[in-house]
């Protein structure tokens, strides 16, 4: 059996001269010597254990064997050409797939304008968005079901990478129609007696432990219902009149009817937003996400959209 093993330059060389039927012609377009083109022929057509071509003084024409074998190896030339481009394209991380956890608002804000300034440049990676707790991100991306996850906080991990991104102001969201929706801000001790609504998805329980620091003292707990549906679900919940809950600055820019959005005066303190992955993460598309992300979280290459902080 022959070696098919062959050298891709000998393949070349047949079909410059099965296009220019002349070794002297193909050998100067290729900018090779005849002697050179000729040796290399020849020993493809050992290799395969057959001619390609007959030889004139004319010049050169393919056998029926040559013919049907350099149409074939075209074919397999270009697909290995396109296989070497795709996959030096993934290499890159200018295509394939991301597996992105978000426990952070998407209706407007920098995640929004990260992922949508992501899509503009890099069309051909195919991200899929993930909605789930702070816990289960932390617990996927360990796992590499996640690449990244964007969150609430700045969660202490053991073997992950987390990076503070932005923070936003801290505001109270409230019934269009509540006796405190008049103020144009509020403080802790307006709201300590209110019952606060919180969702257990995304960052409900950051927001839970969050009003159980801020609200609790000795022999007093906040009022918080736990409600199982989703953050723009439960801006509903308040508009219906059971309840209030806080919200990031990137929530406001959203609206909802028949809420109003107070900020909390005299407390400088603001919510955290931060990404997590594993470093052992060879994808190369997180490379691009994260050098995406750190340019949004800096304001930098004039991504456009207002960010209230």
């Amino acid at each position: 059996m022959p070696d098919l093993s062959l050298d891709l330059r000998n393949l070349r060389y047949a079909i410059a001269a099965a296009q220019h039927r002349s070794f002297r012609r193909a050998a100067a377009a290729l900018n090779i010597s005849q002697s050179t083109l000729t040796r290399r022929v020849q020993l493809l057509e050992h290799r395969i254990g057959f001619r390609i071509f007959d030889r004139s003084p004319s010049g050169v024409q393919l056998t029926n064997a040559g013919q049907l074998f350099l149409e074939e190896a075209s074919t397999g030339m270009h697909q290995l050409g396109q296989a070497i481009l795709l996959a030096a394209s993934v290499h890159k991380g200018e295509r394939g797939e991301l597996q992105v956890g978000v426990v952070v608002p998407l209706a407007a804000g920098r995640l929004h304008l990260a992922l949508k300034e992501f899509h503009r440049r890099y069309p051909r990676i195919r991200v899929c968005l993930h909605e789930g707790s702070s816990e289960q991100d932390l617990a996927r991306v360990m796992t590499g079901e996640l690449d990244i996850s964007f969150l609430a906080g700045t969660p202490k991990t053991s073997g992950q990478d987390v990076q503070l991104l932005w923070t936003e102001s801290i505001y109270v969201a409230l019934p269009s129609s509540h006796r405190l929706a008049k103020r144009e801000e509020l403080h802790w001790r307006d709201i300590r007696d209110e019952v606060f609504v919180v969702t257990q998805r995304g960052a409900g329980p950051e927001i839970r432990n969050y009003l159980v620091r801020k609200l609790s003292m000795p022999g007093f707990s906040p009022k918080i219902d736990v409600h199982d549906v989703s953050r723009q679900s439960l801006l509903s919940v308040v508009a219906m009149g059971y309840g209030i809950t806080l919200t990031s600055g990137s929530i406001v820019d959203g609206m909802a009817e028949g809420v109003a959005f107070r900020p909390i005066g005299g407390d400088p303190e603001q919510l955290r937003y931060s990404a997590v992955w594993s470093p052992s993460n060879s994808n190369p598309a997180l490379g691009c996400m994260l050098r995406l992300i750190r340019d949004v979280a800096a304001g930098r290459r004039g991504l456009n959209g207002a960010v209230r902080a």
